[in-house]
């Protein structure tokens, strides 16, 4: 896939050469990969579905008496062709609007866990390849969460029921319960590794900006 991750660099590059990365937004980190995967792979649009119900097996819907609708937690981007299956989630962690002001760092990295169980338990039961494709400026780059289970933003990860039932217990919490009812019985670890670490070059990056892409795997 490193032709992929290539393609998909040079869009990026190509888009940043024209904006701002504090002028886009996540929607247009998913588009340059749809078109990545389309370039790389002669693929025809309608093969790569966005936005797509994740599989009911990874997630315990709440019990909510008064909604009549089933509950369709989504996934951001599926291929699924007969010599290529993937999924991806994707992130984009930069400063604001007030260059010189702080972000949360440690909400941003929660929000990444969450989604690396999410597409490892939609790969698990799909028998695809999983992905966290972030873009990250130098905010991020760096950050350390104050326990001794997450190394530095970015490194490989090893996401256990241990990390979980620690941050569970601090002020930044916010992981979905449906999801870990799946994951944490299932007593295992998800192992994050960074398959691609490469710095953005373009006229409008001012700051470090990395393309970051994790392969999620449930260990077995």
């Amino acid at each position: 896939m490193k032709v992929l991750f290539k393609n998909y660099k040079e869009l990026l590059e190509e888009r940043l050469n024209h904006k701002t990365l504090l002028s886009i937004g996540e929607d247009s980190i998913r588009y340059d990969f749809f078109l990545a995967l389309l370039k790389t792979y002669n693929l025809k649009p309608y093969q790569i579905e966005i936005e797509v119900a994740l599989n009911p097996n990874c997630f315990i819907p709440n019990l909510n008496e008064k909604s009549k609708r089933n509950e369709k937690p989504m996934i951001d981007l599926v291929l699924n062709t007969p010599s290529l299956k993937i999924c991806a989630e994707f992130g984009l962690f930069r400063q604001n609007s007030n260059k010189d002001g702080t972000i949360d760092k440690t909400k941003r990295t929660v929000k990444m866990i969450n989604d690396m169980i999410r597409a490892s338990l939609h790969s698990e039961f799909e028998a695809n390849k999983s992905f966290f494709i972030c873009v990250a400026d130098k905010k991020m780059l760096g950050h350390k969460m104050r326990n001794n289970f997450i190394g530095k933003f970015p490194s490989d990860y090893i996401i256990s029921n241990d990390f979980i039932k620690h941050q569970l217990q601090q002020r930044t919490n916010k992981f979905d319960h449906r999801f870990l009812a799946v994951f944490s019985p299932l007593n295992k670890n998800i192992k994050s590794r960074v398959v691609y670490n490469e710095e953005l070059k373009a006229i409008n990056i001012k700051e470090e900006t990395r393309l970051i892409i994790w392969e999620t795997t449930l260990d077995k």
